[in-house]
């Protein structure tokens, strides 16, 4: 069977420009960056106070509130677009660039002025200023790498994806080692940041021969515009839902707090940006691309889609909950006290990658006014949640209601995903009872063997043992998984 699994790996994933071996690079570079980014954050989360470390990460929190209204939701409208209509794509950029670039004046205005009565310190303010710099360079940094993820290349976003990573790490580590204040630190995001601007720029316009000069063309304005509204506010949604957490620690807690938290919420950040996020970028123009296509072909990638993040997940989980003592007194041994949020968080993982495919189906298939609704009503909750939690139980609260709102969210989709296609609910029922049984068997493994195997040892037979089991259950099958990329390169490679 391996004979067979690396013939057919080099068949569908090396010599076509795929769907997997687009998620291939992409997933590779994710995972090489969160591991490097994973070094870096503990490196500075044991060189840091807890009250600095929680400066640092406020001041990215604050900005990246505001992102939104830079983009407004104009990124994933011009991805749809591009990807349906590719002659178009070069004109829907310059468009795109025109509107995006009075927006970049108003939100730094509004950062500015809003840190300033905030009533914040000095140097937190300096942090901010700093930051939202950061926060215009990777806006427009993500609007050009759009333009090659509609072209189903993401090759070199994923290159771009490390070397912006080596480049924050080396100057992090190098000024945190010579001066030790976190400002230093924001100025290597910001040298990474003015990197991948120029990267992505210079690929636009030497690579695919675009113009990036801005254009206002008062019919494809009107088009976007008239689409815009929906994806605007789930943006602004899905902004303050990520970072109300850190902003209203800092207000209704404090610094430290917002430091302690960062630790959790590191971790599943980092999971979540790796495998789920990683397949939604490949996977979002072939939702778009079935929606006029093939609505079986749509509702059968969705559903494998579903699966394989089921299957990646829950182990995934299973292991965290199990190790999360291990790890913290490993890895962060001065911040023991976060352990009973580390467990309530992690609980919060399969939900965060199936979320994934539901919102991003709902986008593709111009069901943009429901992803807006469900991600108005978790961030809405989001906030109450935090507002009432925090003050009696701080870090502790934000992880119940992390917990809490990912778990609504993937329900609030599924009410709406189910109108769009047929479901399998016997098919995906039978996957989530072989994975639990499959992750059982893993933690029990682990449970026996922890007083006598070194922690990376432990990860590592556990994840095989977990994936002899789920295949000798059949809960997977080499034959299905290249089947599935067949199918996906077919809407990666076929013209409109």
């Amino acid at each position: 069977m391996l004979v067979l699994l690396i013939k057919n790996y080099y068949n569908y994933f090396m010599t076509k420009p795929n769907l997997a071996k687009n998620t291939i690079y992409f997933t590779a570079a994710l995972i090489f960056q969160k591991i490097l980014a994973f070094i870096y954050f503990w490196f500075i989360s044991n060189n840091l106070f807890a009250q600095e470390l929680g400066q640092y990460v406020f001041a990215l929190s604050f900005t990246t509130m505001f992102s939104i209204f830079l983009d407004l939701g104009i990124s994933p409208i011009l991805t749809r677009e591009a990807a349906r209509e590719e002659n178009q794509a070069n004109k829907y950029l310059k468009n795109v660039i025109a509107i995006k670039l009075p927006l970049t004046i108003l939100t730094l205005i509004a950062v500015w002025l809003t840190i300033n009565i905030s009533g914040k310190p000095e140097p937190v303010k300096l942090l901010i200023y700093l930051a939202s710099l950061i926060m215009v360079l990777d806006s427009f940094s993500f609007t050009f790498w759009v333009i090659f993820r509609a072209k189903h290349n993401l090759k070199y976003e994923s290159l771009s994806t490390i070397l912006v990573q080596i480049i924050i790490f080396t100057l992090g580590l190098t000024a945190l080692k010579l001066s030790g204040q976190t400002k230093y630190l924001i100025l290597a995001l910001l040298a990474a940041s003015i990197f991948n601007f120029l990267f992505s720029g210079a690929l636009l316009k030497f690579r695919l021969h675009y113009s990036l000069w801005p254009e206002y063309d008062k019919k494809v304005a009107m088009h976007f515009l008239k689409i815009l509204p929906a994806f605007a506010l789930s943006g602004f949604f899905v902004k303050i839902y990520n970072t109300n957490d850190s902003v209203l620690l800092s207000y209704l807690s404090s610094d430290q707090a917002v430091g302690y938290f960062s630790v959790p919420a590191k971790v599943v950040y980092a999971l979540q940006q790796v495998i789920p996020a990683a397949f939604a970028a490949a996977i979002y123009p072939t939702f778009s691309y079935y929606y006029t296509k093939s609505r079986q072909q749509l509702e059968q990638t969705f559903e494998r889609a579903w699966a394989y993040l089921l299957i990646i997940s829950i182990p995934l989980t299973a292991g965290i909950l199990v190790l999360i003592p291990e790890v913290v007194r490993i890895f962060w041994p001065k911040y023991a006290i976060v352990v009973p949020t580390f467990y309530v968080m992690s609980l919060a993982i399969p939900f965060i990658f199936l979320a994934f495919p539901t919102g991003y189906l709902l986008n593709a298939c111009d069901r943009q006014k429901n992803t807006t609704i469900n991600r108005g009503i978790i961030t809405f909750l989001a906030v109450v949640l935090n507002i009432s939690l925090i003050p009696s139980l701080s870090f502790y609260g934000a992880g119940i209601t992390f917990l809490i709102t990912n778990f609504v969210l993937v329900f609030l989709d599924l009410y709406w995903v189910r109108k769009i296609i047929k479901i399998d609910y016997l098919y995906l029922i039978k996957i989530t009872g072989k994975t639990l049984v499959g992750a059982l068997i893993m933690i029990l493994f682990i449970l026996t063997t922890q007083d006598y195997l070194p922690l990376l040892i432990q990860v590592a037979l556990g994840g095989l043992i977990y994936f002899g089991c789920l295949w000798l259950m059949k809960g997977f099958s080499v034959k299905e998984i290249l089947s599935l990329f067949k199918k996906n390169n077919q809407a990666a490679i076929s013209p409109e």
